[in-house]
């Protein structure tokens, strides 16, 4: 499996949910919607959240989707984006399954942090014409 097979299992897929290692080491899951856009994976949150403060401690980060294609796993690290033109480039894509302003307001909010999620491995499991399957990037 290629990671552009795993990208395409998840564009349209809706929320996905999303761990975070908290200061404790525990784990902490959230919703979120990401945007596929030219074969990478991005998101938006506020610099408050959770999910921002715990990213900046520890990069370290897994997203799940319920998908048409069965359930997508993807691990791996979370960059921050913090300048206006990347933000304004995810936010103008129509990439994100949902509109933006009603949520964050504009992508020159202060409160805003864009974090795009850079992916180590992932596997897609479902069922298959030939019974439950899985398959994995990279092989």
């Amino acid at each position: 499996m290629e990671l552009s097979e795993v990208l395409a299992a998840v564009e349209g897929a809706g929320p996905a949910h999303i761990a975070t290692v908290r200061a404790d080491g525990g784990p902490h899951v959230a919703t979120s919607s990401l945007a596929v856009l030219d074969g990478d994976l991005w998101f938006f949150t506020f610099g408050t959240s959770a999910k921002a403060r715990n990213l900046r401690a520890d990069p370290r980060i897994a997203v799940e989707w319920e998908s048409p294609s069965g359930e997508v796993y993807l691990w791996g690290t979370a960059e921050e984006h913090g300048d206006l033109a990347a933000k304004e480039r995810v936010w103008t894509s129509g990439a994100l399954p949902y509109d933006p302003v009603g949520f964050f307001g504009s992508p020159d909010s202060p409160e805003l942090v864009l974090f795009r999620v850079v992916p180590e491995r992932a596997m897609v499991q479902g069922m298959t014409p030939e019974g439950p399957a899985q398959r994995r990037w990279p092989t």
